[in-house]
């Protein structure tokens, strides 16, 4: 039976079918260096071995508690089963592919309790392969001032290595998207709380061919894109901008496609533009945060202008006079370092 007296931290764990690399996740959270905390394992009507794993751990340590979906619920209700059968001040994600290495939760217990004002804290990560062979390593930016800015297009947390307020998680509304409801969550805590990353690797992250996450691309990109016109929309004061704006946005960050309409280009230089100016005006930027947005949003300016070049030289031109005259040192960088 757990203890009467609440954890500091609920580690949760939604699972299906994840008999490959189960066992490995939950030691992992196991031999943690910090050890007040409860593992809640929701299983979600798995139909191979997960249900035997679970039971033979939670027979061994009883800070593990499962619950058992009586059918398939998906990753979104059953994070959500979890987050609220939780007791802890903080919650602590995991995947059931991933592995926590032995200091995660006591160092990001101490940033939080050092950082009243953070509400959610991540890490880098390795990559490890399916055999748990590290392959990469994924070292994103960490202060909050950059990382607000970068949700506005995208995400830079690994999923299973962030930790977070329970009053917060309960506050926004919990997991709500079907697809990508981790950007979606961070997205609404970050209007209430800061959130920071922590520049170490303490969680190890597995690519391989059997993660659920792969199969569902086309869903995930189109929810992706769906909270990045809410996040956009609500900086820009609710502007509605559309769906179309926002894949413009999407393609300017990707490099994937180029915008081919000169017209398009221009209209989406304008919104990145005032997204900048409304956010340099709205958030006190430390200087080092200042210096990180600022070379971000001069890419995605430049790179728009380079894709001018083949529409509309004339544009183009203005468009990098304006650049030399915004943003000088990186203009006469990019020219030093610029490849045909």
């Amino acid at each position: 039976m757990p203890s009467k007296n609440p954890p500091v931290i609920s580690a949760i764990l939604p699972v299906y079918n994840g008999q490959d690399h189960l066992a490995e996740c939950i030691d992992s959270v196991l031999h943690q260096s910090y050890s007040n905390f409860e593992f809640i394992i929701v299983d979600d009507a798995s139909t191979d071995s997960t249900p035997q794993i679970l039971k033979k751990h939670s027979n061994q340590d009883d800070r593990i508690i499962v619950i058992t979906n009586p059918v398939n619920q998906k990753q979104t209700i059953s994070a959500n089963t979890a987050c609220k059968n939780a007791r802890g001040k903080y919650i602590a994600r995991m995947d059931a592919d991933d592995v926590a290495l032995p200091k995660r939760f006591e160092k990001q217990l101490e940033f939080l309790e050092a950082n009243p004002n953070v509400g959610m804290v991540g890490s880098w990560t390795d990559t490890i392969s399916e055999t748990g062979k590290i392959v990469g390593q994924w070292k994103t930016a960490s202060e909050p001032g950059v990382l607000n800015w970068n949700l506005l297009f995208g995400t830079s947390f690994a999923h299973s290595s962030v930790m977070m307020r329970s009053n917060l998680v309960k506050k926004v509304g919990y997991y709500q998207s079907p697809e990508a409801e981790d950007y979606d969550l961070w997205s609404r805590i970050s209007r209430i709380a800061k959130v920071a990353n922590i520049p170490e690797i303490l969680q190890q992250k597995r690519v391989w061919g059997g993660q659920l996450a792969l199969k569902v691309p086309t869903e995930t990109r189109d929810c992706v894109l769906q909270i990045m016109q809410k996040n956009i929309n609500y900086l820009l004061n609710n502007s509605n901008l559309d769906l179309e704006m926002i894949k413009n946005i999407r393609m300017v960050s990707d490099k994937t496609t180029k915008i081919q309409d000169s017209q398009l280009i221009s209209d989406t230089k304008n919104i990145l533009r005032q997204l900048y100016s409304k956010y340099l005006s709205k958030f006190d930027l430390t200087k080092i945060e200042k210096k990180q947005v600022s070379r971000d949003i001069f890419q995605k300016l430049h790179t728009l202008a380079d894709w001018q070049f083949s529409a509309n030289i004339f544009k183009a031109i203005i468009e990098n006079l304006y650049l030399a005259y915004r943003f000088p040192k990186l203009f006469l960088y990019s020219l030093a370092h610029y490849k045909k």
